[in-house]
C-alpha cells in the first residue's frame, strides 16, 4: 500500500503513530477502533438488549421463538442489576460488513455453555466457531451451537443473531489493555527471578465475538444465581416446552425397512414380554422415496396407512414419522415448491424456504392430509445439521433473501416452528418429536435433539450442556458391545428428556440381552411410575423456565447455584481448582427439584463415584441416608442393577402406586407419595388434560402435597388444590410412605 493510499484510509494520528513505530498506552478511542454501546433497553427485570449496527436485514433467534416472552413471570423474579459497567462493552462495525463485540471478563472468571457441546460445559480460553453442524468434538460446531454463555460471576450473554459466530473466549490480548499479564522470559538466567511461569496462551481479559453481517443484537441476562439466569433466558423465549403426557412414555423406533405386519409383531412381543411401550417411530422406509423425500406413504409396506394408524391408536400407541425436509422430484409437492426453494439441492432434493408463508402452507397442508388427519402424532426431523458437503454452500441463495448461513443456522428451528405451530397447535393438539438441529430461542418447542455421536460419557455431557441453553436432548440407546453396556445405556435413556430405543439400523429390542432383560424392564417401569414427577418438572419448565433436567452447576450446594460469589469466586471456602472441577461435573445431573441421577456409563461400569451437593441426601430406593456434600462410591451390585438415584432432604416425590405399561393407564391411576429426610416438605403436583393447549386458558390445577406432623409424633400427608378442581389427570393418593426413620 502506498503512503498516499494509506493517508486516505487511516486517520492521520494513527498513520503518524504507525510510522513512528507505535507507542505504549494508546487507547481504543485514540485508535478509532472500538466504541461503547450507545444505549441499553431493559426488556424485563434482569434483562437488557442493545442493537449494534443495522439489524434491518438480520434474522434474530428470538424472532423464531415458539411464544412471546412471559413478561408477567419475568417481572415477578427478583430485581437484578446490570452485572458490570455497561460502558466496558465495546464494538465495531467495519466497512467490510463485519461486526465485532468485546465483553470484558475478570482474570478468575469462568465461562460455560454455548449450546449442545459434547466436550464439556467449561468454555474459558477457547476459540469456537458456532456453526450448526453434524457434530464434532470441540470447536463449537454441533447440532445446537446456541450463542448463549453463562459466567461464574452470575450473568449470561446472548448473541441474538442467526449468523455464524466466531468466538474468542478469553483468548487474545489487546495491546491497549491495562489488564494483560506481565511478560515472562521463557529462557531466563538461573539467578534472575521471574513473575511466574511462561504461558504459551496468556489469559485474555474479554470475550470477543465476530459475525459477517450488518448488525447484531446483544442481550445480557443477570440473576442472583445461575439457575435464575437460565430461567430468564428461557422465559424470555416463551418458557419451556410442555409435551403431551404420552410423549414422556417409552419410545421404540423400528428398523428402517419394517412393514405394517412387522410393526404389529413387534408390538405383540412388547405385550408378551410385559414391556412398556407408548410410541412407535417409523424410519425412512414408510415413505415412497427418501433422501430426498416425498412425504407420501409407501403402500407396499403400509397398504392402509389410515387403518394401521387407527389400529395402533386403539391400542394406546402413537406413531411418529421420520423425514428430512428435502423434496424429491417424485413428490407431488415438487413443482409447486420449486420456485419457493433455494438455489442448491441437498441429496438432489429441493430445499424449501420455510420463511415464506406459501412454502409453509404447501407442506403443512400435505402433511395434514396424508398424516395428521389419519392420526399421526409427530415427527422426527433428520438431516438439518450438516456437514458442509451435505447441506447447501454458504453462497447459496434463497427466494426470501435470507442468507445461506442464516438459513443453515435456523433451519431446524424453522421446521420446529412450522410443524408445531401450523400443524398441531393450530388444531389445539400437543405433539412431541425429535429434531437434528436447534439454536437460540428454542426452549418452547416440543422437540428433542438426538445425534449420531455415541460415546456414553458425551451423551451424559449433552444432558448437562443442553440444560444451560433452552434445548432438550436424548441420549437414545441404539446398540451396545456387552450386556452391561446395554443396561447402562437403556437406564440413561429412561432418565432423559425422551426415553427412546432407536433400532432403525441395529434392530435391537429392550430384551436383546437376556441377562439384563429384567433390569432393563425395571428401568422403563421406573420411568413410567415417575410420570407425575416428570410431568410436573416439564410444567415448571413451561411456566417458570426451570429446565426439567439440569446440570449440577445450576444446583444449590454444589459450588454453582446460589454458591457463586462476585468476581467469579466460588463459595464455601473450597480450593478454587477443586471447586470448579466439582461444578463442571457432567456425568451426573438433576431431574426436577429433588432427584439426582448418576448413571453407570463406561462399557463395563458397575462402580462409580457420585459427588453430592451440600445438604443431606438419601437413596431413592431404600430411603437410607448416603451423605452430605461428600463424594460417595456406589456399585451396581448394591443397587441390584438399578440406576443410582438420590433424593435431597425434605423431598416429596409423587409416583404411580404400581407400574403401568402405557401412559394412558397412568391417567386416573392411584398415587404413592414418598417423603425423604426429616425436614417437612411439599410438592406441587401439576395437572391439566395432558393433550391440548387449554392450560393456556387456565384449565389446569396444582395439587399441593404437604407433609405435616400429627398428634402422637407421627406424620401424614395433607392435600389442597389450587386452580380448576374439575381438572383430573392422576388419581388419588393411595399410599404415603415415610422413607427415612
Amino acid at each position: 500500500m502506498t503512503i498516499d493510499r494509506l493517508m486516505k484510509t487511516l486517520p492521520a494520528m494513527v498513520l503518524v503513530w504507525a510510522l513512528l513505530g507505535g507507542a505504549g498506552g494508546v487507547s481504543a478511542a485514540d485508535l478509532g477502533d472500538l466504541q461503547t454501546v450507545g444505549s441499553w433497553d431493559q426488556a424485563a427485570h434482569g434483562i437488557w438488549r442493545a442493537q449494534l449496527g443495522d439489524m434491518t436485514g438480520e434474522l434474530r433467534y428470538s424472532d423464531l421463538a415458539a411464544a412471546p416472552p412471559k413478561m408477567d413471570v419475568l417481572n415477578q423474579l427478583p430485581e437484578a442489576r446490570f452485572p458490570f459497567d455497561p460502558n466496558t462493552i465495546t464494538y465495531r462495525v467495519s466497512p467490510d460488513h463485519r461486526v465485532l463485540v468485546r465483553i470484558p471478563t475478570d482474570p478468575n472468571e469462568t465461562l460455560y455453555g454455548f449450546g449442545l457441546q459434547l466436550d464439556g460445559i467449561k468454555k474459558s480460553r477457547k476459540v469456537m466457531t458456532l456453526n450448526v453442524d453434524h457434530w464434532s468434538r470441540g470447536g463449537g460446531r454441533t447440532h445446537a451451537p446456541v450463542p448463549f454463555y453463562l459466567s461464574s460471576r452470575g450473568y449470561g450473554i446472548f448473541f441474538n443473531t442467526a449468523r455464524f459466530l466466531k468466538i474468542y473466549n478469553q483468548v487474545g490480548n489487546r495491546k491497549d489493555s491495562q489488564r494483560n499479564p506481565p511478560e515472562v522470559d521463557r529462557n531466563p538466567p538461573l539467578d534472575e527471578p521471574q513473575p511466574g511461569p511462561w504461558l504459551a496462551l496468556p489469559p485474555g481479559d474479554a470475550v470477543e465475538a465476530q459475525i459477517n453481517g450488518e448488525g447484531l443484537e446483544l442481550m445480557v441476562f443477570a440473576g442472583n444465581h445461575l439457575l435464575e439466569v437460565v430461567q430468564r433466558y428461557n422465559l424470555f423465549h416463551g418458557g419451556g416446552a410442555l409435551p403431551p403426557l404420552w410423549g414422556l412414555g417409552f419410545w421404540h423406533r423400528v428398523h428402517a425397512q419394517f412393514n405394517a405386519d412387522q410393526v404389529r409383531e413387534e408390538l405383540a412381543e412388547f405385550k408378551r414380554r410385559d414391556f412398556p411401550i407408548d410410541v412407535i417411530g417409523l424410519e425412512p422406509g414408510w415413505m415412497t422415496k427418501s433422501y430426498p423425500c416425498t412425504f407420501e406413504w409407501q403402500h407396499k409396506r403400509f397398504p392402509d396407512p389410515a387403518g394401521f394408524t387407527q389400529e395402533l391408536l386403539a391400542q394406546g400407541i402413537r406413531l411418529n414419522l421420520w423425514e428430512n425436509p428435502y423434496i424429491s422430484k417424485q413428490s407431488r409437492l415438487y413443482q409447486s415448491m420449486y420456485p419457493l426453494s433455494g438455489s442448491h439441492l441437498v441429496w438432489l432434493g429441493l430445499v424449501p424456504d420455510y420463511t415464506l408463508p406459501e412454502a409453509r402452507r404447501l407442506l403443512t397442508e400435505q402433511h395434514h392430509q396424508d398424516h395428521i388427519r389419519i392420526g399421526i402424532s409427530g415427527y422426527k426431523i433428520d438431516e438439518v445439521d450438516g456437514y458442509d458437503f451435505w447441506l447447501w454452500p454458504d453462497h447459496a441463495t434463497f427466494p426470501s433473501g435470507i442468507s445461506a448461513e442464516a438459513m443453515r443456522q435456523s433451519y431446524g428451528l424453522l421446521m420446529q416452528n412450522m410443524l408445531n405451530t401450523d400443524l398441531f397447535k393450530k388444531r389445539n393438539v400437543r405433539t412431541y418429536g425429535l429434531v437434528r438441529a436447534g439454536n437460540g430461542g428454542a426452549s418452547g418447542y416440543p422437540f428433542v435433539i438426538y445425534s449420531d455421536a455415541y460415546d456414553h460419557g458425551e451423551y451424559l455431557t449433552g444432558i448437562s450442556t443442553s440444560s444451560l441453553c433452552g434445548i432438550l436432548w436424548t441420549p437414545e440407546a441404539r446398540s451396545a458391545r456387552s450386556d452391561r453396556e446395554w443396561l447402562n445405556r437403556m437406564q440413561t435413556a429412561c432418565f432423559s428428556a425422551m426415553a427412546q430405543l432407536n433400532a432403525w439400523s441395529s434392530g435391537r429390542k429392550p430384551w436383546s440381552d437376556a441377562s439384563v432383560t429384567d433390569a432393563v424392564r425395571e428401568a422403563i417401569q421406573w420411568r413410567m411410575r415417575l410420570l407425575p414427577y416428570w410431568y410436573t418438572a416439564f410444567a415448571d419448565y413451561h411456566h417458570r423456565g426451570i429446565p426439567p433436567l439440569r446440570a449440577m452447576i445450576l444446583e444449590d450446594g454444589f459450588g454453582g447455584g446460589n454458591d457463586l460469589r462476585p468476581a467469579g469466586r466460588l463459595g464455601g471456602g473450597a480450593n478454587p481448582d477443586t471447586a470448579r472441577e466439582r461444578i463442571e461435573k457432567t456425568d451426573q445431573y438433576m431431574i426436577g427439584p429433588s432427584l439426582l441421577v448418576a448413571p453407570f456409563y463406561e462399557e463395563q461400569a458397575t462402580r462409580r463415584e457420585v459427588v453430592l451437593p451440600k445438604g443431606r441426601w438419601y437413596d431413592f430406593y431404600s430411603g437410607h441416608p448416603v451423605g452430605d456434600g461428600e463424594t460417595i462410591t456406589v456399585t451396581s451390585k448394591a443397587l441390584k442393577d438399578r440406576i443410582p438415584l438420590f433424593v435431597k432432604e425434605g423431598a416429596v416425590i409423587p409416583l404411580l402406586s404400581r407400574p403401568v405399561n402405557q401412559v394412558d393407564q397412568a391417567v386416573g391411576h392411584a398415587l404413592e407419595v414418598r417423603w425423604y429426610g426429616k425436614d417437612l416438605g411439599r410438592f406441587d403436583l401439576y395437572e391439566d388434560d395432558a393433550q391440548s393447549y387449554d392450560y393456556e386458558r387456565g384449565e389446569s390445577k396444582m395439587r399441593r402435597l404437604r407433609v405435616v406432623r400429627v398428634e402422637g409424633g407421627g406424620y401424614d400427608l395433607e392435600e389442597s388444590v389450587e386452580g380448576d378442581e374439575a381438572i383430573s389427570l392422576f388419581g388419588p393418593v393411595e399410599r404415603f410412605r415415610v422413607m427415612t426413620e
